[in-house]
């Protein structure tokens, strides 16, 4: 099973890039995980938006106030590794209790 779902709100809290240290902090909502080579329907502008084949692993596509590696605003690819997602079961009990009430 992934450790990530769709439609999950989650914390960037790593990257690679220079591009991608600059969304570092940043909450995002993963749309879906891709396969290098994959083409996807970009949720933020309509457009097809393809994974390079030459990546060496899946990245989630994720949505939110942040920035890809080209620039445009509104997504990114993001390492599975590089993000903490922000659900009732990763918060500290004592905000879990406060969620839920």
């Amino acid at each position: 099973m992934f450790l990530h779902q769709p439609g999950t709100t989650a914390l960037i809290i790593a990257a690679r890039t220079p591009a991608g240290r600059a969304n570092i902090g940043k909450a995002v909502e993963l749309f879906a995980l891709c396969a290098p080579g994959e083409r996807i329907l970009n949720p933020v502008n309509g457009v097809m938006t393809q994974l390079p084949l030459q990546s060496p692993r899946a990245l989630w596509l994720v949505t939110g106030d942040i920035f890809s590696a080209d620039g445009q605003h509104g997504f990114a690819f993001v390492r599975s590794e590089y993000l903490l997602p922000l659900t009732p079961d990763t918060l500290p009990e004592k905000e879990r209790a406060l969620s839920l009430a």
